[in-house]
């Protein structure tokens, strides 16, 4: 009688184990897989919005008081372009001041900024910052100096600058690239850029000079 309980109780025991040992692999495949998916769900979700490409290519632009959407339908249209043009990311980085818009340009913050003359000369003198092109205003050349330039850090590689440069200078807001374009007619670059002339720049620095800048 005891031998027989044993032996019951043996079988018992085996088949107890027959049936853990079927159902753990179900189990950890199941956990694992769901870990899985949820880790890459994760990591995703901080590399897409803490942290950005390495190769984004930050455009500097003093913000207006309240005008933050305005300037938004102004300029991201002409990062896209960009964006098609050179083959890199543009981001715009929007500062609160002038005084800022320079800074970030100069120290390296952003890599290229639309900034007034007399700012590009104070950037120039302050930080070696460079420009790029200038804006055309809906008269021409009318003005005795440059309303808006579009200048950049003296440490961006020249390979992205003369690519930007090219693609400035072949924007055209009045003809085939108006249709991707919004309320462009309230910059003060509506035919677009042209290449900056240096006695220009030289009467700026003399001008910014007596006027203690």
């Amino acid at each position: 009688m005891s031998l027989m309980l044993t032996t019951l109780s043996l079988r018992r025991v085996i088949i107890f184990l027959m049936f853990l040992f079927l159902m753990l692999p179900g189990c950890t495949k199941k956990e694992e897989a769901k870990k899985v998916n949820l880790t890459k769900k994760n990591l995703d979700k901080v590399e897409e919005t803490e942290y950005p490409p390495q190769d984004t290519v930050w455009f500097g632009l003093g913000l207006r008081p309240g005008a933050k959407e305005e300037d938004e339908k102004v300029y991201i249209p002409l990062l896209k372009y960009l964006e098609g043009a050179t083959g890199r990311r543009f981001r715009i980085k929007f500062s609160n001041t002038h005084k800022d818009t320079i800074e970030d340009l100069g120290r390296g913050v952003t890599h290229f900024a639309a900034i007034g003359t007399l700012n590009y000369i104070i950037g120039e003198s302050r930080y070696g910052i460079r420009y790029l092109v200038r804006g055309v205003n809906k008269k021409g050349t009318s003005e005795p100096y440059p309303g808006i330039i579009i200048a950049y850090n003296s440490l961006v590689d020249s390979r992205t600058v003369e690519a930007v440069r090219a693609a400035l200078l072949a924007f055209k807001p009045e003809g085939k690239h108006k249709d991707m374009l919004q309320d462009w007619d309230k910059t003060k670059m509506l035919p677009g850029f042209i290449e900056v002339d240096e006695l220009e720049i030289e009467k700026l620095r003399v001008l910014a000079k007596d006027m203690g800048c």
